[in-house]
């Protein structure tokens, strides 16, 4: 008879399988999860303004939003998040590709095709990482974008558009991004939008100061416009609003100082303003060929809303129209005085740096999870031996043994033979009865090789 020799036991695959996270009690494989993952993203430019406004659900209401990404996921199939901000827009999908998941949206948007950024696997949360942290653009990119995203996260979990266990996925977006934060000093809650804005007023007034200013609408970004038109000592400020007194019960002290007025009531005054700002939402333009806006003076129009709140056949022929596209423009010119291109070379690093960390994490994870078990594994063993007859002068050596043994079998990095594992308990130094060594090097042995047949730990459990 051929002698085949002694079976060679190799533990080191339960080292190299995925790690396994508990969510809700289900189990859950973690590199699985990031390898389902696909995105498409939209970076708003000239170029893609017109795909944008079909893609975005900015000025949706809660309903129009919730029904709109209801309806692209019953397409799909599949769990689904949405996140659209003042100047981008990205889909995330599960267990799907990118092409199913563009399909779907297109589907829904009855758009025959767009210029759609694609990403998959560790990618999508790498891109994650710099849209919150307001890296791909925080020139013109809200800086508080992170909470919209924490926001939007809760609020797809609550109605039922991504599990618990799709939604740890961002869990680690937004532990990156605290990380990126704090490093780049991201904790203030202005925006760069707002930053922008409030240089393009100080040069307007400037050139006017006796402007007679108007604002459209009355929420965050309105109430901020009027904060500093009125730190630049403007007196003549008109916000027209779609609620006056809700808007003025919010704030008081601001609504003091100005006039508050409805969108009606704005088309029948007769009034000159020189300057014109626009930060109300909507899905079209309000303002168009149909209904241009109620005044016909030179001035200079700011809209800040996006989708466009105000389109350029809606103002008159001496009215100089400052829009998205303007802004993109005058952001990319920022860029090069704020060095971006440096900012973005650093960030990169420290997101790579984040990524090792967040994989390693994994890795040790599992590592822990062996080495635990094994021990776990050996303890039990232990108080076996200490049942047998051999074992009275014994007993005090066979647990600590027991730890020897497991930190042994912890340490091997490639396949050993039973032999091998044999002769480390019989070769121990230790004060154990000669029998009962016997008897722990047959009990390890066998529970070894059972573990080794095991494809995971769970089914090697004693």
């Amino acid at each position: 008879m051929v002698n085949l020799g002694q079976p060679n036991i190799d533990l080191t695959r339960f080292l190299n399988q995925s790690p396994v996270h508990e969510i809700d009690g289900q189990r859950v494989d973690a590199m699985s999860l990031i390898n389902s993952v696909s995105m498409i993203s939209m970076k708003l430019d000239s170029s893609n303004v017109e795909h944008v406004k079909y893609l975005t659900t900015e000025g949706l209401s809660k309903k129009q939003r919730l029904d709109f990404i209801k309806k692209i996921q019953d397409n799909l199939g599949a769990d689904l998040f949405e996140l659209s901000t003042c100047n981008r827009v990205l889909y995330v999908g599960f267990g799907v590709d990118c092409d199913k998941l563009e399909s779907s949206v297109l589907a829904t948007t009855s758009l025959d095709s767009a210029p759609f950024d694609r990403f998959t696997g560790i990618d999508v949360w790498r891109h994650l990482v710099k849209v919150c942290s307001g890296l791909d653009s925080f020139m013109i990119g809200e800086l508080q974008v992170m909470s919209q995203f924490r926001g939007s996260v809760a609020w797809h979990r609550k109605h039922g558009l991504t599990s618990d266990i799709n939604g740890s996925f961002f869990d680690h977006v937004i532990s990156a991004n605290r990380v990126i934060r704090k490093e780049f000093g991201f904790n203030k809650t202005t925006e760069s939008m707002l930053n922008l804005a409030t240089t393009a007023l100080e040069e307007a007034v400037s050139k006017n100061p006796d402007s007679i200013s108007v604002v459209l609408g009355f929420g965050e970004m309105g109430r901020k416009a009027v904060e500093v038109l009125l730190d630049l000592g403007q007196t003549d400020i008109t916000v027209i609003s779609r609620s006056p007194k809700e808007s003025a019960s919010r704030n008081p002290e601001i609504a003091a100082k100005v006039t508050i007025i409805t969108f009606d009531e704005w088309k029948a005054l007769e009034h000159q303003p020189s300057l014109i700002i626009s930060t109300i939402r909507n899905t079209v333009a309000t303002y168009n060929s149909s209904n241009p806006i109620p005044t016909t003076a030179p001035a200079k129009i700011m809209d800040f809303s996006w989708p466009p709140s105000i389109d350029s056949t809606g103002v008159d022929t001496n009215q100089d129209l400052m829009g998205m596209v303007h802004w993109i423009k005058i952001a990319h010119k920022l860029g090069v005085e704020w060095d971006y291109s440096s900012t973005i070379e650093k960030s990169e690093l420290m997101i790579t740096d984040i990524q090792q960390r967040f994989m390693s994490a994994l890795t040790d994870r599992t590592q822990a999870k062996f080495r635990s078990f094994m021990y776990q594994t050996l303890e039990s063993l232990s108080k076996q031996w200490v049942e047998y007859e051999h074992a009275i002068e014994s007993e005090a050596q066979l647990e600590a043994f027991s730890r020897e043994i497991a930190t042994w079998l912890c340490n091997q990095d490639g396949p050993f033979a039973t032999d091998e594992l044999g002769n480390m308990v019989l070769s121990t130094d230790r004060p154990i009865n000669p029998t009962l060594l016997k008897r722990v090097a047959s009990d390890v042995t066998e529970t070894i090789i059972r573990i080794n047949e095991k494809s995971t730990l769970s089914e090697a459990t004693l």
